[in-house]
């Protein structure tokens, strides 16, 4: 047989000739054989001095790489079983009771008359009861939905990596990392502060000062902080609906109540809104998600005023602003509210790459000490060497120059892979969006979105169900579609793409009929 081992068992000693590897433990197969060694040793079955199989003959038995069982010798040498020379190979050691701990007990060295004789006491050990996890990181990692489909959701969302500012972007952090620290530690986020208030000043009409800027991590931190500092379980919050997965996952864990805002082409529409008064109200007015269309003006001014007669909290989120390449850009909503309290959200991942994990929060003056406070507790405060990096790349023009050419090229892309796509499928109706990383396409009753979608990822088309995106409600059925990233789609692989995405219709079809 092609697949027994070459090597003779009978050669070596009982123990390892039958060692047994279990593929389904937990425990690396390098701990595995440790194991058995240690219990080997201890119990007199490999005596001291035995000399122990090379590593290459002990994988080629156990059928796993070589680099395992020299891991595994490695780690008794250091214990101390065991000897290793070059010349004479790894024995059991001579005198392993006195370095190594037995897995069966602990020994105690005797009195003087008898030292060096090692008597060992057994260990009892209760059985450990099952730990279970909160109820909190249940709702936060969402036991029904699979690890697969929140991958998928997440790739919709990173940018093309060919257009990451690597060179000045690494030389700006490798000068802050090598800085000499201060007596102002915090200098770095003093200074992001600062350039971020005037850049949202100039860029989206946002009224703040910079110490209304407080620094996370990405969405989810943002998200998991506002919930924490604003949020009482049964408290009411209006969800945009559809959106994203993971901000609707952590504001359900925080214990509230979700009423979803029916979302269309138009964005989030408040009036056909039926529940008791909301405490927060999240929105993505600028690029809402997955269509990526923009809030209009009449459904701004509606939101605001029955946030305002509702004594209630928006949350916006203006994470893709620098992406909006149709339509005009209007003001954010935090720039246009007098009496409505808005916490405002932005993040430079999109426009930086994903690795660049940066957001920030514009909280409302009298919150301010509260959201630093609890940031700090929480430890979602970014480095602060990586904040002055970003402070000097957006306080120059590289940044302005950067996202200018991200909107050119992402605009180019969508109209190039929507033009294609509505010319060359069938069975689809495509939704050019005014910005964002994401386009999506509705199908046709004919069609079966979850067949479409697992068959779009398995051939390497980043895609996404758009019905798993949309909350439940009673006597509503969300409407079938595909959600495509773009920034894994490099315009040289637009056409290949669409014919993928056409034999993947093609044989839904034929899968259905």
């Amino acid at each position: 047989m092609l697949n027994e081992p070459l090597i003779d068992k009978s050669n070596l000693p009982f123990v390892m000739a039958n060692m047994a590897i279990d593929d389904g433990s937990p425990l690396p197969i390098y701990e595995q054989i440790c194991r058995t060694v240690r219990t080997a040793i201890s119990n007199g079955d490999l005596p001291r001095g035995t000399q122990l199989p090379t590593t290459r003959d002990l994988a080629e038995v156990l059928k796993v790489g070589r680099n395992t069982v020299v891991t595994a010798y490695l780690r008794l040498s250091a214990e101390g079983f065991v000897v290793t020379n070059r010349r004479r190979g790894t024995r059991v050691s001579e005198d392993w009771t006195q370095f190594s701990l037995s897995t069966s007990g602990i020994r105690l060295e005797d009195d003087g008359a008898t030292i060096g004789h090692v008597r060992e006491q057994p260990i009892h050990r209760a059985a450990a009861a099952p730990v279970t996890i909160s109820y909190r990181a249940r709702e936060l990692l969402d036991e029904h939905a699979s690890t697969e489909r929140f991958g998928r959701s997440v790739s919709l969302h990173s940018p093309d990596p060919s257009l990451y500012p690597r060179n000045p972007l690494s030389r700006l952090l490798a000068e802050e990392f090598c800085r000499p620290p201060g007596t102002d530690f915090d200098r770095g986020a003093h200074r992001f502060q600062s350039a971020v208030a005037q850049l949202l000043r100039q860029m989206r009409g946002v009224v703040c000062e910079p110490e209304q800027i407080i620094p996370v991590v990405g969405i989810e931190s943002a998200v998991d902080l506002v919930s924490r500092v604003l949020l009482d379980p049964g408290h009411c919050v209006y969800f945009e609906d559809p959106g994203h997965e993971f901000v609707l996952q952590n504001l359900t864990a925080s214990g509230a109540q979700i009423i979803p805002i029916p979302s269309d082409g138009k964005g989030a529409d408040i009036s056909r809104v039926y529940g008791p008064p909301a405490r927060l109200i999240y929105v993505s007015p600028s690029v809402g998600f997955p269509f990526g269309q923009q809030m209009s003006e009449d459904r701004r001014l509606a939101l605001l005023d029955a946030a305002r007669g509702w004594n209630s909290i928006v949350f916006e989120n203006d994470s893709h602003w620098e992406l909006s390449y149709a339509g005009c850009r209007l003001r954010a909503l935090q720039g246009r509210s007098d009496q409505t309290p808005v916490v405002y959200f932005a993040a430079l991942s999109s426009t930086l790459g994903p690795h660049i994990r940066i957001g920030y929060l514009v909280v409302p003056p009298d919150l301010v000490k509260a959201f630093n406070e609890m940031a700090q507790r929480m430890a979602c405060v970014p480095d602060c060497f990586v904040l002055g990096a970003l402070a000097t790349f957006i306080e120059s023009s590289e940044y302005a120059v950067h996202t200018r050419k991200l909107r050119t090229i992402y605009s180019q892309r969508v109209k190039a892979l929507s033009g294609a796509m509505r010319s060359r499928l069938s069975g689809i109706t495509v939704l050019e969006p005014d910005g964002g990383l994401n386009l999506t396409a509705l199908l046709d009753d004919d069609l079966d979105e979850q067949t479409i979608c697992d068959a779009a990822n398995s051939r390497g088309v980043a895609a996404a169900a758009l019905s798993q995106f949309y909350c439940e409600r009673r006597g509503f059925k969300p409407p079938q579609g595909l959600v495509l990233g773009l920034g894994n789609l490099p315009d040289r692989t637009i056409d290949s793409t669409v014919d993928r995405l056409q034999n993947i219709l093609r044989d839904g079809r034929r899968a259905i009929s």
